[in-house]
């Protein structure tokens, strides 16, 4: 099992690739990250919106796969109450994928700079 192909916002796409820069990790574990961490701040599922643009980035498939993908299945199952067939699931993936992008950028933005990022995230 693994994920399917999404299609990540513009503005996710240049959030994405700051993480990837700061982190200094590649864009794979920049979305476990993203997604791990919206996971952590949602209270249920996402009904944020983000922008709708034309331009997207595509999410390619098996980035998280295998035990992970388990792993992120039930936490998001856990976090939205209520069973998903993989269609659904994979659209509050990239929809918390989106919150946890935004979430890293705003806490990006508020350390100071004594503050390693890395620490922070936790």
């Amino acid at each position: 099992m693994s994920n399917r192909r999404m299609n990540l916002s513009e503005e996710g796409k240049k959030i994405l690739d700051l993480i990837v820069e700061i982190l200094e990790v590649e864009r794979p574990m920049a979305v476990k990250v993203a997604l791990a961490k919206g996971i952590s701040v949602s209270n249920g599922p996402v009904l944020e919106t983000f922008s709708n643009s034309k331009n997207k980035w595509t999410i390619p498939d098996n980035i998280i796969k295998d035990k992970e993908y388990l792993l992120f299945k039930h936490l998001i199952l856990n976090e939205v109450q209520k069973p998903l067939d993989e269609e659904h699931l994979h659209q509050h993936m990239l929809l918390f994928i989106e919150k946890g992008l935004h979430t890293l950028k705003h806490e990006y933005e508020g350390k100071t700079s004594l503050e390693d990022f890395r620490l922070s995230i936790l």
